[in-house]
């Protein structure tokens, strides 16, 4: 019995002990998901520098309590310091620049197993809380220190920065508010020969012409990719019209041909029905002169005036057959004036929706120009070093990056990245003027 016993309470341990195994993965499997599910592999491969911020946490896996164990005073975050270390509690200092993610964590489970003494190492979940900043300097209308953020480019950094351009917020603004009346009057310009484009159109439709005769100042320009595109699109849209009107008008022409040569396949055939009755007359007529001699019977007469009124009546239902058709051809007739009409008054409709779309782009445009021609007069200045710029400057833009632990000058473009503790510089350089000479100091 006490065997028994014994060799139950073994079999439960070793139950017991598979048990707590399989929960201790289980639990560091969930702590993995929780705590570092979320690191992409960029953000594995990241090598850490000061001023990043770490958020840690620490289990380890008790099989006597049956249950995962924080290391309360490991839980945190904590900031990479300026010589590139982390300060943590009761492990002390702990070198993290230079470093990613997963060897951080391996050295602070590591380092807390040989401290305290544990058996087994801890695991500790490490990701980072907050990158280090990234500066921007140069013509750049607010430059300083900025918080990056994963697939972060140049482009967009100096839209942080407030983008490029003289730092002058009154001379940004003048020339924001110049740029952006020229872009109005372009906008208003291109609307307007659109509206030309449509008005050359309708004229054709209107005038019942077989091809859109477009007005000079667009037939002088057909080389433009923008009037070209109008003038197609305006030649597909009137032809399109013009054959689906043409359609119309030749199936009704097919119906009316139809109906006159139903009617004169009436007329023959009515013109056989009176021949018919006057045979039956010119019978009848010998039957009642045959009765009246008293050679024959009255049943032929009866039979001779049933065939007389039997034809007369088959001819008049032709007769009111002819007159349906000839009412159908003539209804024919008036649908393809009405299809004429239809078409006329849609480009009617569109014409004058086109009268009040020219008056209101005029309007528009002369609000405009007086609007740019104000702030011409009065900051010419501004407007004036707005095409000084234009014409003479351009911006040259490069990244001053730590790489393998010296300072490299990268010269980049709008798409390329931008990583924690990059400093972007924006210069102003000649046009022409090779870049390197324009970052050159």
């Amino acid at each position: 019995m006490f065997f028994r016993s014994v060799q139950h309470s073994s079999v439960a341990r070793h139950f017991l002990g598979d048990w707590s195994r399989f929960a201790w993965l289980f639990a560091a499997a969930t702590v993995a998901v929780l705590f570092g599910g979320n690191h992409t592999a960029a953000a594995q491969d990241y090598l850490l520098g000061p001023q990043d911020v770490l958020k840690i946490r620490v289990f380890e896996w008790r099989p006597s309590t049956g249950a995962p164990f924080e290391w309360v005073p490991l839980t945190g975050e904590f900031v990479i310091s300026t010589a590139g270390n982390l300060s943590l509690p009761i492990i002390g200092t702990l070198p993290a620049s230079g470093k990613t993610l997963e060897q951080v964590s391996d050295a602070i489970g590591e380092r807390l197993q040989n401290q305290v003494g544990l058996q087994k190492r801890p695991n500790a979940s490490v990701e980072i809380s907050s990158y280090r900043p990234f500066f921007v300097t140069g013509l750049v209308a607010t430059p300083g220190k900025y918080s990056f953020s994963p697939g972060l480019t140049v482009v967009q950094a100096i839209s942080m920065a407030g983008g490029v351009g003289p730092v002058d917020s009154n001379l940004i603004s003048l020339q924001r508010d110049a740029l952006t009346g020229r872009g109005d009057l372009r906008a208003l310009e291109a609307e307007r020969l659109e509206l030309v484009a449509r008005q050359a159109r309708v004229d054709a439709i209107l005038s019942n012409v077989p091809d859109i005769q477009f007005p000079a100042e667009l037939t002088s320009r057909k080389g433009e990719p923008g009037i070209e595109r109008m003038m197609s699109e305006e030649s597909a849209l009137f032809e399109t019209r013009m054959r689906s009107m043409e359609t119309e008008i030749v199936a009704l022409n097919q119906a009316k041909v139809l109906a006159a040569n139903q009617i004169s396949a009436l007329k023959e055939k009515s013109a056989s029905f009176a021949k018919q009755i006057d045979l039956a007359n010119k019978d009848l007529g010998s039957v009642n002169k045959l009765i009246s001699q008293g050679l024959t019977v009255s049943a032929r007469q009866l039979g001779a005036n049933q065939n007389v009124a039997d034809l007369e009546s088959r001819n008049l239902d032709v007769s009111l057959a002819i007159l349906k058709t000839q009412q159908d051809l003539a209804k024919v007739d008036q649908d393809i004036g009405d299809v004429r009409n239809r078409y006329r008054i849609s480009a009617l409709t569109e014409a004058a929706e086109l009268r009040d779309r020219f008056a209101s782009n005029a309007k528009k445009t002369e609000t405009a120009s007086d609007l740019l021609r104000n702030l011409e007069v009065r900051a010419p200045a501004a407007v004036a070093a707005l095409e000084e710029d234009k014409e003479i400057y351009s911006f040259a833009t490069t990244i001053s990056r730590v790489v393998d632990g010296s300072n490299q000058s990268l010269i980049v473009t709008d798409n390329d990245p931008v990583l924690p503790g990059d400093v972007i510089r924006v210069d102003r350089r000649l046009r022409g003027e090779p870049a390197a000479a324009a970052n050159s100091n």
